[in-house]
């Protein structure tokens, strides 16, 4: 598999690739290799509009198939080429996995975390803040563009699938910075004069 990967990268040629058992048969990820190894593949995703957003990081060990070159390459690169995008290559390496969250952390701000095995429904999005053998801690960030209060730890080889770069975690940083003071979790705390009392009888 690495060497179609590899040959997929130097030929600049779109694939897809499937997870059967995390994604189910009809869910795939098409994007171009952009760095690969023994353990991980890294793709520059082309959405359904036919653009690229952002980054995607799978484990060979899920990947249950691939095409190369993907479903309507030749068009799809045409539209790129067309529209003036090109892929980006990383200045990010490909090896331990601890290592590469605080390399993307510290690259794009923002790194959206998959642990479908454990949490199918949801995942983390924030910043990879330490890493150790076998856990990581992150400050994450909500819905609302906040850095939580608090910062959480995982384990490190829960993580399935992780994805930066792209059009949504751009959108967290930029009203996150527009923020300003109130970048982090507003205060759920009260002081008791806030609230008028009410006479019981």
């Amino acid at each position: 598999m690495l060497i179609e990967l590899e040959k997929a990268r130097t030929r600049n040629n779109l694939v897809r690739i499937f997870r059967e058992d995390l994604d189910g048969p009809d869910g795939w990820s098409d994007g171009f290799v952009v760095a690969a190894n023994e353990e991980m593949v890294i793709l520059q995703l082309l959405d359904e509009s036919i653009r690229l957003n952002g980054y995607q990081v799978l484990f060979l060990e899920d990947i249950s198939d691939f095409v190369h070159p993907a479903p309507f390459n030749d068009f799809q690169k045409r539209v790129l080429e067309l529209r003036g995008e090109e892929v980006e290559y990383l200045n990010i390496e490909l090896g331990d996995l601890g290592q590469l969250l605080l390399d993307i952390s510290e690259e794009f701000g923002l790194v959206t975390l998959h642990r479908e095995e454990s949490e199918s429904d949801s995942c983390e999005i924030g910043r990879v803040l330490k890493v150790d053998a076998v856990t990581f801690e992150l400050e994450e960030i909500g819905s609302d563009a906040r850095w939580f209060d608090d910062t959480y730890e995982y384990d490190l080889y829960d993580i399935t699938r992780i994805e930066f770069g792209g059009a949504y975690e751009d959108a967290l940083l930029l009203v996150n910075e527009d923020l300003g003071d109130d970048a982090y979790e507003l205060s759920e705390e009260y002081e008791d004069d806030d609230f008028d009392e009410v006479e019981t009888r």
